[in-house]
């Protein structure tokens, strides 16, 4: 039996982000129907994830020192950055996210749970626990594929150029 961490190390680009109420209401895409954003798991236990809408304007100036506030009230609040240890558990196919640096400072020294399920080079991902997101209870549902290292390259490096 191959262990859940063999399965998930490695780079993921996303393909959906769904965040749907905890009270059951309609789903929403936070992200934008098209969003773009990676996942990577090394196998030393570590994980980084970047989430952003693909219909984001770039900032008016070429240096990141003379964006406008609200370029970066913006951007904050439609980017989703965190990085930390990771640890699966393969009887509930869950994957913890121990959050050490993140965009949201709040994040920070939590744990976050993810479900997990694959379909061939596809990864789906539930948070268990909801979080608050625009002021409401939600759970948020990714959808990853794998990025592998030769038929993806130009892929990649396009989905790496987007994302920085």
């Amino acid at each position: 039996m191959t262990s859940l961490k063999n399965e998930i190390e490695g780079t993921w680009k996303l393909l959906s982000y769904i965040e749907l109420p905890v009270g059951g209401s309609d789903s929403c895409f936070p992200m934008g129907k098209s969003p773009k954003g990676l996942l990577l798991f090394t196998p030393d236990g570590y994980m980084a994830v970047q989430i952003a809408p693909s219909e984001d304007a770039s900032f008016k100036s070429g240096d990141k020192l003379q964006a406008t506030d609200e370029e970066y009230i913006h951007r904050g609040k439609t980017f989703i950055a965190f990085s930390g240890k990771y640890q699966v558990n393969n009887i509930t196919a869950c994957v913890e996210y121990q959050i050490q640096t993140s965009l949201y400072p709040n994040w920070e020294g939590t744990t976050q749970v993810r479900k997990l399920d694959f379909e061939g080079d596809v990864l789906y991902q539930k948070s268990l626990e909801p979080i608050l997101s625009n002021g409401q209870q939600v759970y948020a549902y990714m959808t990853w594929q794998r990025v592998t290292a030769l038929s993806d390259a130009g892929e990649y490096e396009e989905v790496l150029n987007n994302t920085y």
